[in-house]
């Protein structure tokens, strides 16, 4: 006698949902042994390069294998120039691939930050973004941004670096910051936020004269708009809006 158990037992809608379960089930397996694969690949790569560095930096046909190699495996190009970097060739290329990372993550940051970028901020980014691991990892400095910034002024002024108080942002929107509005990123640095009771109490700014520098900042991405019911409207910056993210 049957039991009623078996595909037999199922309706369509119970067959969709078990092949689909069944059908995500071998995409996430497939993910995970591709993403394992590529892990023993980087690691295999990371302790060639550790083995055979010499070969590597100065036989120019075995470091142009070796970093097509790295890229096909995922491993960012500007980690693989900066492996690389022991004379002024490579030296040159670490450059040419540090700005084109400064250009991508300032054009990707840019619906957050609304062009306005923060030094720190920048290399935080960078750092996380170059690591593969502990064996080859690269800590970017300032001094690093600052040189290639200076190389990319071959490009024009897409990319400016300013300086609002004390400290260093990258400017890539076409319109300059007034003083009211380096005064409202330096004081928003240090509390996170500013609004109209604060300019007011803290800069004597009359209601209309804060209220017009925020909302023009607020339409172009630099500010952030948070209101609660009961208290005054706070406008946040967005390199603090990442740090509690």
């Amino acid at each position: 006698m049957s039991t009623g158990r078996g595909l037999s037992s199922l309706n369509n809608d119970q067959m969709n949902k078990k092949f689909q379960e069944l059908g995500s089930k071998i995409v996430e397996d497939q993910r995970n042994n591709l993403e394992t694969q590529l892990q023993v690949f980087q690691a295999a790569l990371i302790s060639f390069k550790n083995e055979h560095a010499d070969e590597i930096l100065h036989n120019e046909a075995i470091g142009e294998t070796f970093a097509k190699i790295c890229i096909s495996f995922g491993i960012d190009p500007l980690v693989v120039a900066t492996t690389l970097s022991d004379d002024i060739n490579n030296n040159s290329e670490r450059l040419n691939q540090l700005s084109i990372k400064i250009i991508e993550l300032c054009t990707a940051s840019r619906p957050m930050t609304g062009g306005i970028l923060s030094i720190n901020d920048l290399l935080e980014m960078i750092n996380q973004d170059t690591w593969v691991s502990s064996d080859l990892q690269f800590k970017f400095k300032e001094s690093d941004i600052l040189e290639a910034l200076n190389h990319l002024k071959v490009l024009g002024d897409e990319l400016q670096l300013i300086q609002i108080g004390k400290k260093k942002y990258i400017k890539n929107i076409p319109q300059d910051l007034n003083i009211d509005q380096n005064t409202i990123i330096e004081t928003a640095e240090i509390v996170g936020y500013v609004s109209v009771g604060l300019l007011r109490d803290n800069f004597g700014w009359k209601r209309i004269r804060a209220k017009d520098c925020i909302d023009e900042m607020v339409s172009n991405g630099i500010l952030w708009v948070d209101r609660h019911t009961g208290e005054e409207t706070r406008y946040w910056i967005s390199s603090w809006i990442n740090k509690s993210m």
